[in-house]
């Protein structure tokens, strides 16, 4: 079974059921099934780490760590909590943006301008629709957001920016900043809680 997943991906609503029985048999010690967990879903998470990273070898490095903690957090696996996909994509942001943030200090100590990151890299996110898979509805709720709110909820997500950082690297006063991120949240969580 797992050489057909990683040779014949399947359809998605089979897919999710077929990677939730891949993280039961990692539970069991079946390094088969990591690998074919690995083959499955490697370029959404490679895609991840790359647009938060944008350096291969530090997304790779990312990448690794981020199946060797699934492998071993299996156990801890709640399928009630997020999808498998989802599971994976979590682990691969805190561990690129823990890496960003070591970077970031790194280059703040190395430079007087703190902000010379931000400004380096504020054209260079990736929109987070191009990460999320279509027809899901994160990403409906992220393509209904006005292009200006989602580039600024992309600069807060994946580079981690703050408040502080994106009105630099952007230029919008800060309380345009807050503004426009607080309206986009609220979108997103009426659109995403489940309806009563």
């Amino acid at each position: 079974m797992f050489e057909a997943l990683a040779n014949h991906p399947p359809s998605s609503d089979s897919m999710v059921d077929e990677l939730r029985v891949l993280i039961f048999a990692m539970r069991q010690g079946d390094e088969r099934a990591l690998e074919a967990l690995y083959e499955a879903t490697v370029g959404k998470v490679y895609r991840l780490a790359s647009a938060i990273l944008r350096q291969a070898e530090d997304a790779e490095d990312v990448v690794c760590a981020t199946y060797a903690q699934a492998w071993e957090n299996a156990s801890g696996y709640d399928s009630r909590r997020a999808s498998v996909l989802g599971w994976l994509l979590m682990m691969c942001r805190s561990r690129a943006l823990d890496l960003l943030r070591k970077r970031r200090l790194s280059n703040e100590h190395a430079s007087s301008a703190g902000f010379e990151y931000a400004r380096e890299h504020a054209d260079l996110p990736e929109d987070l629709l191009s990460l999320l898979q279509r027809n899901t509805r994160v990403h409906d709720a992220l393509a209904s957001l006005p292009a200006d709110r989602r580039h600024l909820i992309s600069l807060a997500f994946l580079r981690d920016l703050s408040h502080h950082e994106i009105s630099a690297a952007t230029g919008m006063p800060l309380g345009t900043v807050k503004s426009h991120l607080r309206r986009a949240l609220i979108q997103l969580r009426e659109q995403l809680e489940p309806e009563q």
